[in-house]
């Protein structure tokens, strides 16, 4: 049951905790910070030193959706998602099998069914209980403590002595994001505790969902995504690499997410050095539902849609990053990763405020050229080395350059 602590995570009980005052003046400072270290993050995703780990070649890039049944493999699979994070009292015998039939990868808790399963084959990472570093629920609506970071530490390297052919993934609550959130109880506050925590693990992952918060100051700010990323980014060690959960649903059941706002979601994850992405699915509008997604016809089409271009992007997003090749002037931050592929450069752009902005991109090494902005069906136009262009809020544009030569 274990892994029941994320269907809880937003839960009334939580909610019962007094709200932090943080300002977004600190949260701003902090992303405007962790700009300008972006070069620091972990390598793309490589496969890491794992023989039963994700695939290790650069076409792979892992795109999860967070604990589902086994029987909505075919239509998460048909939505660009290939694997599936979690499984509800498992991994059983029979949900392996039936993940096996569809091709799905699996992220998992370990056990002795999954260590020693004929389809063993598809569980590419084991995963310790979600959101350790959260107040931990005791009985009877109670909650103690996170679960101390050196114990963290310590079970994964139970489970690697178990299985050290796998890479090990430790899912963190919002705390990573909202520093002083204070559903980590005694715990709030504690940024150190990451340090020690993630030793010895390979995946870090955290979730917030800014769109479905009830905290006044997170509510809509989507750049907390962006927030939480970084603060894992810069804790990372070489080989370890930072996965985002993300919101799909309607968690607030009065604001569902928009389309736009879960591609600005994903891209702000992705430039901010995220090389995984989960999507998060469950809704408890009216009554609870663990396929919450397709309640929203749109939303499903816009994952797919990311999805298609996330895995047609994957070895560009695979690619080391080349800081120093673009400078970004505008009134709002404008966050963007530049990658190289043969004789284009890709640049990855992202407003980090909800708010309208013209922005001149000064790029090095490229004075005239067309840019070419992918899924938009139009070009804009390079003179002297400069791109300028429009960005509505959280509005995201992918270029496509060719360099001469």
């Amino acid at each position: 049951m274990a892994m029941l602590g994320r269907v809880f995570s937003d839960s009334a009980s939580k909610r019962s905790f007094a709200l932090d005052l943080l300002s977004p003046a600190l949260l701003f400072l902090g992303l405007m910070q962790a700009e300008t270290t972006l070069a620091d993050r972990p390598a793309a995703w490589a496969g890491a030193p794992h023989t039963n780990g994700f695939p290790s070649d650069s076409g792979f890039f892992p795109i999860g959706v967070w604990l589902q049944s086994p029987p909505n493999a075919p239509r998460y699979k048909a939505m660009g998602i290939n694997t599936f994070v979690g499984l509800w009292q498992g991994p059983t015998e029979a949900q392996l099998a039936d993940l096996a039939k569809q091709g799905m990868y699996v992220v998992a808790e370990q056990n002795d069914v999954g260590l020693n399963s004929i389809n063993r084959g598809i569980i590419k990472s084991w995963m310790q209980a979600d959101e350790p570093d959260n107040a931990q629920i005791t009985g009877l609506g109670r909650y103690g403590p996170c679960i101390p970071a050196a114990e963290i530490a310590r079970r994964s390297r139970a489970m690697k002595a178990r299985d050290a052919s796998r890479p090990v993934m430790i899912n963190f609550g919002r705390g990573v994001a909202d520093t002083s959130w204070p559903g980590r109880g005694i715990c709030t506050g504690d940024q150190d505790y990451y340090d020690t925590a993630i030793k010895s693990a390979d995946i870090l992952s955290f979730d917030i969902y800014p769109v479905g918060s009830d905290t006044p100051h997170v509510k809509g700010r989507l750049e907390y995504v962006a927030q939480g990323v970084a603060n894992l980014v810069k804790r990372a060690a070489p080989g370890q690499t930072v996965w985002a959960v993300l919101e799909t649903t309607a968690l607030d059941p009065a604001r569902p997410v928009r389309a736009e706002e879960l591609r600005a979601e994903v891209w702000m994850a992705l430039i901010h050095g995220a090389t995984g992405i989960v999507y998060f699915v469950h809704e408890w509008a009216n009554s609870f539902r663990e396929d919450g997604i397709f309640r929203h016809p749109e939303i499903v089409d816009e994952v797919t849609r990311i999805n298609q271009t996330i895995a047609s992007l994957a070895p560009i997003l695979n690619s080391p990053d080349l800081p120093g090749r673009i400078a970004v002037s505008a009134l709002v931050p404008i966050a963007t990763m530049v990658k190289q592929q043969e004789h284009a450069l890709y640049v990855f752009a992202v407003a980090m405020q909800n708010q309208p902005s013209t922005a001149r991109l000064a790029l090095r090494e490229i004075h005239d050229a067309e840019a070419v902005v992918l899924e938009e069906g139009r070009s804009v136009a390079i003179r002297d080395g400069i791109l300028e262009d429009t960005f509505g809020g959280y509005a995201v544009h992918l270029y496509k350059i060719p360099i001469p030569g």
